[in-house]
């Protein structure tokens, strides 16, 4: 048998409504009878050669999360629900994936299983919480607060990204502004200078130098920067981080800066903390509940971490004990780890440890910004004036003789 082969169909449903999607297939007549067994006509079908499917995006799971809480509060049938959203959510990609979870539900399949087969945009933690959902027969709260987490930890993102943002930005303009002042304005001046005749200051001499080496070595430079992002991006892109030395290498570095590592591990503990507790809310045992937390860490060294402490658990330890071993954690956050422990109250424990920890965050991110500003105005200041001084110093001293 060959290999699947990808097709883009559109078409309609039994009732007519336009519908389009991707689907797998050896052959596009075995593509067509498969879309006829779902219901549907393809009135167009063709041949992906190249397939890859648009990235999910975090807030787009998490409104739909929320739509489908509303749907099944409102009474509205599961397989209705699912089949509303696939024909109403903006996010194509996304849609075509509710369609593919649909036919797999309208099959007989639980909806965790058939979420679990698109591990991409659903994580453990989704699997995990739409499973005790169902087990309970609360579907319908669980994706409320599902979508709540989920609205929380990509809010902790937005935050730190939002911080690093504005120094990130004006930092590579600065640095493009220098390279075309050492490349294209330095040459003018010394070839004025070589004129005079006469020796140059040492300040003059140095940005004569640097301007020489920037202008003989900035493509290799270069070549090498976009290397770097290249790799940067597919350790980003790795979601097994225990796999990925480079990631495990990045992430250990970006913890160890000395404003913005307290920043990064303070988001990351967060939304450590806030997922454990809406886990554990949902009935899932702490033991198990760890592995999707692992996931949700989206931090190589605390996602290991966290594989750890799963064994340790399972073991028969303490989690409160296996966190202050580690030393990544606060004590405040082991403190209540420990207390939600001895009094069976975990989960609002770490909830409230979470909360704590967003507002160490904003008070990080405040402090970070007021920081950043007037620094990067005294850095580039002097950088450029320094500049500007060496090349204009010559001139001065040639007004002096003269």
């Amino acid at each position: 048998m060959s290999a699947p082969r990808s097709f883009a169909w559109q078409g309609q449903d039994a009732q007519g409504r336009p519908r389009q999607g991707r689907l797998k297939a050896p052959s596009a007549g075995l593509a067509r009878a498969q879309l006829r067994r779902q219901g549907l006509r393809a009135l167009r079908l063709q041949r992906l050669w190249w397939d890859r499917m648009p990235r999910v995006r975090p807030q787009d799971l998490a409104l739909m999360t929320r739509q489908l809480a509303a749907l099944l509060r409102a009474g509205v049938p599961l397989l209705q629900s699912l089949d509303m959203l696939s024909r109403s959510l903006p996010s194509l990609a996304l849609s075509e994936v509710m369609a593919q979870v649909h036919n797999d539900v309208a099959s007989g399949m639980a909806l965790h299983d058939a979420l679990a087969l698109h591990p991409e945009p659903f994580s453990g933690l989704y699997i995990s919480m739409v499973h005790a959902g169902e087990s309970a027969g609360i579907l319908d709260t669980m994706m409320e607060r599902l979508a709540l987490t989920l609205e929380k930890n990509e809010a902790l993102r937005s935050r730190v990204r939002s911080a690093l943002m504005y120094p990130t930005a004006v930092l590579g303009v600065a640095i493009a502004v220098l390279v075309l002042i050492l490349v294209w304005v330095v040459p003018v001046f010394e070839d004025v200078f070589k004129s005079f005749g006469a020796e140059l200051p040492w300040p003059t001499q140095m940005v004569v130098a640097l301007s020489g080496g920037v202008s003989a070595t900035g493509p290799w430079v270069l070549v090498l920067v976009l290397l770097g992002l290249m790799g940067w991006g597919s350790a980003q892109a790795q979601t097994k981080a225990s796999a990925s030395p480079v990631r495990l290498w990045r992430d250990r570095w970006l913890l160890k800066l000395p404003v913005i590592g307290r920043l990064l591990e303070t988001a990351v503990v967060a939304r450590w903390a806030q997922t454990l507790s809406a886990l554990l809310a949902a009935g899932v045992p702490l033991a198990e509940a760890l592995g999707p937390v692992a996931q949700a860490c989206d931090q190589a060294i605390y996602e290991r971490l966290t594989w750890q402490l799963q064994r340790q658990v399972t073991q028969g330890s303490r989690l409160s004990e296996g966190m202050a071993q580690s030393g990544r954690f606060s004590s405040m956050v082991v403190q209540l780890c420990a207390t939600g422990e001895e009094t069976g109250a975990m989960d609002p424990l770490l909830a409230r440890a979470g909360a704590l920890m967003e507002t160490e965050l904003d008070d990080r991110v405040h402090g970070l910004s007021s920081l950043l500003e007037p620094l990067i105005i005294v850095v580039l200041g002097g950088l450029i004036g320094g500049i500007l001084v060496a090349m204009y110093l010559p001139i001065f001293r040639l007004g002096q003789v003269f």
